[in-house]
């Protein structure tokens, strides 16, 4: 097992990798984030040195040059790296977190551990934008908030009881 935890005023949350057959499982919970979608992706270094994590490098992606696509379930070209959007409101709803379950085909723990999970500022647009960055970065903006991919070697498993596909949300109470 692996987790990345991060953590600042603006976003609060944990991605955790499990290793199963044929791939890694990742399961993600965040309960706090800025209004609005915001690019998610693995990073190529665990080194978060630097303003917005500068120096945890560009999107990872284990293979042949890609360009910049969406999330696992995306068909066409993408990084092995590039996650999709997380989000924690969708209109007027406001949700008490965001949880996802998605699954990186042919990736392993060991490919994992220290480099680093990065929450952009803005929404990421799969390579398809008009923009210069759209092909390498999904034109996601600044880093807000980045984790290490850690060893989890406890028994204690966070709780992301419920998560299913992508982006479900559990509704706030308040």
């Amino acid at each position: 097992m692996a987790v990345a935890v991060l953590e600042t005023p603006k976003v609060k949350g944990e991605v955790c990798f499990y290793q199963k057959k044929g791939g890694v499982e990742v399961q993600y919970v965040f309960t706090r984030l800025p209004p609005g979608p915001h690019g998610f992706h693995i990073h190529r270094a665990g080194d978060l040195r630097g303003e917005g994590c500068k120096a945890a490098c560009d999107h990872w992606h284990k293979g042949k040059p890609m360009q910049h696509g969406g999330p696992p379930t995306h068909k066409g070209p993408r990084h092995t790296g590039d996650l999709g959007n997380i989000d924690m409101s969708r209109g007027d709803v406001k949700y008490d977190d965001v949880r996802g379950l998605m699954f990186l085909k042919h990736v392993t723990l060991e490919e994992l551990y220290g480099r680093s999970v990065i929450v952009h500022e803005d929404e990421d647009d799969y390579g398809r934008g008009p923009h210069e960055d759209s092909k390498t970065t999904g034109h996601s903006g600044a880093r807000i908030a980045c984790g290490v991919i850690g060893r989890m070697d406890c028994s204690s498993r966070p709780k992301a009881e419920g998560a299913g596909p992508m982006n479900t949300r559990k509704k706030s109470t308040k």
